[in-house]
């Protein structure tokens, strides 16, 4: 497979993914629900004589119409990898609904992402092809109160599928399942990353690694970009303005009436599934970049321990993490120079914002006491993304909730041999277990954290349980849908670049931290 179709095949990354067979173009997306859409890319394409056919023409439209564009950028194999070209334009699209278009757009409610190729003598061009998949949109319907998926794909704009529609798809995921059943109903491939049903931007925090910013531009290396390239690298905004709209998503979601009237009629193990177990990842680093050679290396506090329970800044010795990488054989793949490592150091996927806005908005709804959710947190803590042992409790949930939840929960853990269920058991019935006993425990352990990290046989286990949770993300059941890998990594995903290498392999669920945060092998 080439490059370029590497990347059409493989940019699910953020906006809206392939979910259904394409079918013939028309100036009304196929597929559409019964219920006409009332979102913007259904009412710009209404508005067209003719339907737009690749990029250069939507963007067109789209500025024809009087709206305001602000593009960012991802570099999909490396920041400092720029010669496959591989880079994906995301739009963030908004209208006062003057005329000529008379269509109003807020920020936030249209956003597209499309596709850069390189040509033989090295331009960078806008794809376009009617065999690929050639834009991907994600757009507010304010009707149902969630988000719409479209593509641009094989010549046809194709209407893929909504929010409720994702649920569906994900209804099984991390629960009791039959042996014939499958985590995902596999028909959606866009609810292989935006499992929550809405926005998604992985590196959603600053250094926002891989993504162009004002302070760390992503270079082109000899590529020359072509006239309509150039234009939307000459109106670039910062990978921050992106994330502010992907951080509002999942608030957004949970406020709408719509979504949230779908929501509750699903079982209390869907609904707290996010407290449980990973729905989908986010990605931080050190803030400095890795070639700036700084004294010290930050290590994201959410490496360590959920947010929810505690936080605090842990530094190592740049020698210290210079000499693990050495050490356990660091790669990061198909660089030119052989580079050791990303943009940013300690690359590390932590639990989503979008898991935890989920759960916040079920304490405010009333649908779970913050004590309940501190003390499923504190199964398990020094492990706060892939857990098997507090994933692993989900199945034991009371499927409908109600003011007898907590004594039926209870009952249900009394009388289980899962691992965890005696610990979860003893936090939710022991008053001294409360959410501030568990709190101060994890500032306790944060502290120790702190105390081993001038230790250079500490920084090395560190990168060892690192390792173990990049390849975790490829391990967890959220990386089980067969149309499309959460992270784009899987040869079958045409091999999308995120997390340096490092040798031996690490073995998912090996390693742990105690709570004196070393690192131990994990009793089987």
């Amino acid at each position: 497979m080439s490059m370029r179709n590497s990347i059409i095949a493989t940019s699910v990354l953020m906006l809206g993914l392939a979910c259904a067979p394409p079918s013939h173009a028309t100036c009304i997306p196929k597929g559409l629900a019964t219920q006409a859409p009332q979102d913007p890319v259904a009412r710009v394409l209404a508005a067209q004589d003719a339907c737009p056919k690749n990029a250069v023409e939507f963007v067109d439209v789209l500025k024809r119409s009087g709206a305001r564009l602000e593009p960012t950028m991802v570099n999909f194999v490396g920041f400092h990898n720029p010669d496959h070209g591989a880079f994906f334009i995301f739009e963030i699209v908004s209208s006062d609904g003057v005329p000529p278009s008379g269509i109003a757009i807020q920020r936030g409610d249209l956003l597209f992402g499309h596709f850069t190729a390189v040509t033989g003598d090295k331009r960078l061009v806008s794809f376009k092809s009617n065999e690929d998949l050639v834009i991907e949109l994600i757009a507010w319907d304010p009707g149902k109160g969630f988000y719409n998926f479209y593509e641009l794909s094989e010549g046809d704009w194709v209407y893929r599928g909504d929010s409720e529609a994702i649920l569906n798809d994900v209804q099984r995921l991390h629960r009791q399942r039959k042996a014939s059943e499958k985590p995902f109903a596999e028909t959606l491939r866009c609810s292989g990353c935006h499992i929550n049903g809405g926005l998604l931007q992985k590196e959603l925090t600053p250094p926002h690694n891989d993504w162009f910013t004002r302070e760390r531009q992503l270079p082109l290396g000899t590529l020359k970009p072509d006239s309509f390239v150039k234009g939307r690298l000459a109106d670039l905004v910062d990978a921050g303005e992106l994330s502010k709209l992907v951080a509002e998503s999942p608030r957004r979601l949970a406020e709408s009436p719509g979504y949230r009237k779908v929501l509750t009629a699903r079982t209390m193990q869907e609904r707290l599934r996010p407290l449980f177990c990973p729905m989908e990842v986010n990605i931080e680093s050190d803030s400095e970049p890795f070639d700036d050679h700084k004294s010290t290396v930050q290590i994201p506090s959410a490496f360590f321990i959920d947010p929810r329970l505690a936080a605090a800044g842990i530094s190592v010795r740049r020698e210290d993490y210079d000499a693990a990488l050495q050490k356990l054989h660091s790669r990061l793949p198909k660089t030119p120079d052989g580079r050791v490592d990303a943009d940013h150091g300690w690359l590390t996927p932590v639990k989503a914002h979008s898991d935890i806005v989920a759960v916040d908005s079920l304490i405010e709804q009333g649908a779970v006491s913050k004590e309940i959710a501190v003390a499923v947190l504190g199964v398990d803590f020094t492990n706060p993304l892939f857990s098997k042992t507090r994933c692993g409790l989900l199945k034991l949930v009371p499927d409908m909730g109600g003011s007898d939840f907590v004594a039926r929960f209870q009952e249900a853990l009394r009388g289980a041999s899962v691992l965890g269920a005696t610990e979860l058991l003893n936090n939710l019935s022991d008053p001294a277990r409360n959410a501030a006993a568990h709190e101060k425990q994890a500032a306790a352990f944060l502290g120790m954290c702190q105390q081993r990290a001038a230790d250079p046989g500490a920084v090395l286990d560190w990168y060892r349980l690192l390792a173990q949770r990049r390849i975790e993300v490829s391990a967890s059941e959220i990386s089980r849908n067969p149309n499309g890998h959460i992270l784009e990594d899987e040869p079958r995903d045409a091999g999308r670049i995120v997390f340096p290498s490092s040798q031996p392999r690490a073995v998912a669920g090996d390693l742990e931290l105690t709570l004196a945060c070393q690192v131990q092998q994990r009793n089987p």
